[in-house]
C-alpha cells in the first residue's frame, strides 16, 4: 500500500526513495504473526510522518475478528497512534459492537481514540441512486428506467431487507436478477424480492457502522475478554 502510494506520487527514483521505503518493504515480507507490533507500528508511523501530510484509512477492522493477529493489531494500531505528528491522521471503519469490543478487551488503545462518526443508513432514494449507477455500466439498450429491472417498491424492499446497507443492498439486488432470470420475468417486484428475501418486513431498525479517528467513547458494558463479536448486517447500515 505504502509502496504503491509512493510510485503513484513520484517518490519513488530508479537509484533511490525516501528512507522509510525499505523498512516498509521489509515489513511486508513478514508473514502471519512474526512481527514486533512495537516496531511495525514505529515503521508504519514513519512513513506517515515523512509523507506529511497522510492518511491512513482501514476499512473494516471488524474482519479481524477471526484473525489470531487482533491482539497484535491492535498494539500496531496504538504505537501508531503514539508516534504520528501534526499532519498525519489515521482513521479506522468497523461496526459499533466491534468497537465496544475493542473498548473494553484493549482499554489503552480506546483512550486513544480521539472521535468517532456514526455513518446513517441509505435512505430509499439513494439506494435508487447507487442501483442505477450500477446498472448503468451494464446497460445494451438505452432510454430504459435507470433502475430497471427493478421499480421503485423493489428498490424499497431491498432497502430494507439490507437495512440501508450498500454492501448488502448489491448482494440482494443480484439475487433478486438471478432469481428474476431463472424464472424469466423481465421486471423485479416488491413480491419478487420478498421472496428472495424472506421476513423482509420483519427485519428489526439498526443501529449503524462507526468510523473512528485514533478520547474514550461510552459503549455497551461488556466483560474483559469476551470474545469479539461476529459482524450482522442488522447492526448496521452502512459497510
Amino acid at each position: 500500500m505504502f509502496r504503491k502510494t509512493a510510485q503513484e506520487s513520484g517518490l519513488l527514483k530508479t537509484f533511490g526513495g525516501p528512507g522509510w521505503i525499505r523498512p516498509i518493504q521489509a515489513l511486508e515480507k513478514l508473514k502471519d504473526e512474526n512481527y514486533d507490533p512495537s516496531d511495525a507500528g514505529q515503521t508504519i508511523a514513519r512513513a506517515l510522518n515523512e509523507s506529511a501530510p497522510a492518511l491512513l484509512l482501514l476499512n473494516d477492522v471488524h474482519n479481524l475478528i477471526d484473525s489470531r493477529e487482533v491482539d497484535l493489531f491492535v498494539k500496531v494500531l496504538q504505537e501508531v497512534a503514539d508516534s504520528i505528528k501534526p499532519g498525519v491522521l489515521v482513521m479506522f471503519s468497523c461496526y459499533t459492537s466491534y468497537l465496544a469490543w475493542l473498548t473494553v478487551n484493549h482499554p489503552a488503545f480506546a483512550q486513544r481514540i480521539n472521535r468517532k462518526f456514526l455513518l446513517r443508513r441509505f435512505s430509499d432514494d439513494e439506494a435508487a441512486l447507487l442501483l442505477a449507477k450500477k446498472l448503468l455500466a451494464k446497460r445494451v439498450v438505452e432510454d430504459l428506467d435507470p433502475t430497471y429491472p427493478f421499480d421503485s417498491e423493489a428498490v424499497s424492499a431491498l432497502n430494507v431487507s439490507a437495512n440501508g446497507n450498500p454492501r448488502r443492498l448489491l448482494e440482494l439486488a443480484d439475487l433478486a436478477i438471478e432469481y428474476a432470470l431463472a424464472h424469466r420475468a423481465y421486471r423485479v417486484d416488491a413480491e419478487m424480492v420478498r421472496v428472495v428475501v424472506p421476513a423482509t418486513a420483519e427485519r428489526a431498525p439498526a443501529g449503524n457502522p462507526t468510523l473512528v479517528v485514533p478520547s474514550p467513547t461510552p459503549v455497551v458494558p461488556l466483560k474483559p475478554g469476551t470474545p469479539p463479536p461476529k459482524p450482522n448486517y442488522l447492526e448496521t447500515g452502512a459497510a
